[in-house]
């Protein structure tokens, strides 16, 4: 009897007890899984994500098993809120670069958390993207300064409105051959802005609540989906914690680009930029070559990491 014809494809969502997996052929499969084959991976590794390549089997019955899982080249992670101990979970694996949607206006513009998403993705080695959403909503001159200090740290800037398209061609450049993670606050329009690059996706939107100027949840799993042969992207949620997984406070400095050139200026070699004399950083600050808000997300996240 010969061996059942293996397959390989990509997870594109994870549920209860079944993942849908999208097959290089381009078929797409409900499957469950074969546990006796994830018996010898690490128990941080043993829960499929969104975007992990695996090999699936056709059986006799006609149903898909996932056999194996291949070899994982990035994750994104978290750190899973509301658990007595430290359990990771993983947002996406093997995606090639975060794309940060972050409004300027309802919600209104949040960059402490912006720079914590930033840095989760320095952290899982991801290229960055920044998209500055509902531009529509306020006067340039109130969010063009925000845009500029991110330009000026290095990271790549795309103001959007998704209502009138503006920006929406240029983000499709940035997306197309990769596979993106698109994250931010809930409510801050990544799905109306999938809607717009892909017309037909459906991706459902919902509006902000007055009362906490704070987007409704619509999005309760990440979901990878196809746009194109060659491009893929993961719809997130608006993760209202984003805690991250074992990232050292020792190490958050070099989770910030723009810090980078300064850092071997420091008097110390292990500096953390807050009382030590003598720090590049600080002073680099102070002469407003560094953004003193982004320094101050760094202050802040330090602090909860030393927590």
């Amino acid at each position: 009897m010969s061996s059942p014809e293996v397959a390989t494809g990509y997870v594109l969502a994870c549920f209860h007890d079944e993942w849908e997996v999208a097959l290089d052929s381009g078929e797409v499969f409900r499957c469950s899984v074969r546990a006796r084959h994830f018996a010898d991976m690490d128990s941080e590794q043993k829960l499929l994500a969104p975007g992990d390549r695996v090999e699936v089997v056709l059986l006799d019955d006609g149903s898909r098993v996932i056999e194996g899982m291949l070899p994982r080249e990035t994750v994104l992670s978290r750190l899973r809120p509301r658990m007595k101990r430290e359990v990771e979970q993983v947002i996406v694996a093997n995606a090639e670069q975060l794309v940060a949607v972050a409004s300027v206006a309802s919600p209104k513009l949040n960059r402490r958390f912006l720079d914590r998403y930033l840095v989760v993705a320095e952290d899982a080695e991801l290229r960055s993207v920044i998209v500055f959403n509902k531009i529509d909503l306020v006067p340039e001159e109130d969010w063009r300064p925000h845009s500029a200090a991110y330009e000026k740290a290095g990271y790549t800037v795309v103001p959007t409105c998704a209502l009138d398209g503006r920006g929406v061609d240029e983000l499709r450049t940035h997306i197309d051959g990769s596979f993106s993670v698109f994250t931010g606050q809930s409510g801050a329009g990544k799905s109306s802005l999938l809607n717009a690059i892909e017309p037909g996706l459906g991706i459902k939107v919902r509006e902000v609540s007055e009362a906490t100027n704070k987007g409704k949840h619509t999005t309760s799993n990440v979901t990878v989906f196809r746009l194109g042969q060659e491009t893929l992207v993961a719809d997130t949620p608006g993760f209202r914690e984003l805690g991250f997984w074992r990232i050292h406070p020792d190490d958050l400095d070099q989770l910030f680009p723009d810090f980078m050139p300064y850092i071997p200026n420091c008097k110390f070699s292990v500096c953390s930029h807050s009382p030590e004399p003598d720090c590049a950083v600080k002073a680099a600050v102070e002469a407003g070559e560094l953004d003193a808000e982004r320094y101050d997300s760094y202050l802040r996240l330090l602090r909860d990491l030393r927590r």
